[in-house]
């Protein structure tokens, strides 16, 4: 029986299609399952249905990113309020895109059996890479390409505070009656702390939180893909 876990997230909320790693990964459920009892008591359910649901909160929040620039265009104070829910939504979209690698790192540990507590079951664990590589050096290598992604994106999301700077900063840096583009803007690769941010010149990289994800989307798409098949191949694998 088909589970459609996909409209347990929200995918179903939006216009967003399904990615096809998640049907593809139905259909073999569908094949595999008679029961919604027998589909809920196996893991690779209850783990597709959070890897895809992640990802639906990575793409929801890069939509009301992208609405928050398109809304309000009658608002006299329609430039702060962008710039505000601009940074309100990149804070959680790093927050949904943190949650989708640490899902990554569970179902990675769940199926190779990795010796690994719950909260060690993280990418940004060295020796989750360490017990990776030794149990299932073959999965490993299919998954170390991504490696630079992955701890660009860590970066990110434990230096939210120093890349993403209050709107005092740019109204300082670029003026008050700044575009809108500029005011959206925040650092790519900050020289600074935030205690140290009041020295920002207008020579920082600066960069639109959608280019962010328009860089990353393919690689958080390639994830979730190659989860898919090592679920699948789990499911394939003949029952003892």
């Amino acid at each position: 029986m088909k589970t459609r876990f996909y409209e347990r997230t929200a995918y179903q909320l939006s216009d967003h299609p399904v990615p096809s790693c998640f049907l593809r990964l139905d259909d073999l459920f569908d094949r595999r399952f008679a029961t919604y009892e027998e589909a809920y008591n196996n893991p690779c359910v209850i783990m597709a249905e959070s890897l895809c649901a992640r990802m639906a909160d990575v793409e929801m929040y890069a939509f009301l990113i992208e609405d928050a620039r398109k809304r309000h265009t009658v608002d006299p104070k329609a430039e702060e309020k962008a710039a505000i829910l601009t940074r309100s939504f990149l804070v959680g979209y790093l927050g949904a895109g943190r949650a989708l690698l640490d899902v990554g790192a569970s179902i990675l540990s769940g199926l190779y059996a990795l010796p690994m507590t719950g909260a060690e079951m993280t990418f940004a664990n060295g020796d989750f890479w360490h017990q990776f590589v030794a149990r299932a050096p073959n999965v490993h290598r299919r998954y170390h390409p991504l490696r630079l992604f992955i701890t660009e994106f860590l970066r990110w999301t434990t230096e939210s505070a120093h890349r993403i700077p209050p709107i005092v900063v740019i109204e300082t840096q670029f003026g008050k009656y700044a575009p809108r583009d500029t005011r959206l803007q925040v650092f790519d690769d900050p020289p600074l702390t935030l205690p140290q941010m009041s020295d920002a010149t207008l020579h920082m990289r600066w960069i639109d939180p959608l280019a962010l994800h328009d860089r990353w989307k393919p690689n958080f798409m390639l994830l979730c893909d190659k989860l898919a098949v090592d679920l699948e191949k789990t499911l394939e694998k003949p029952e003892r």
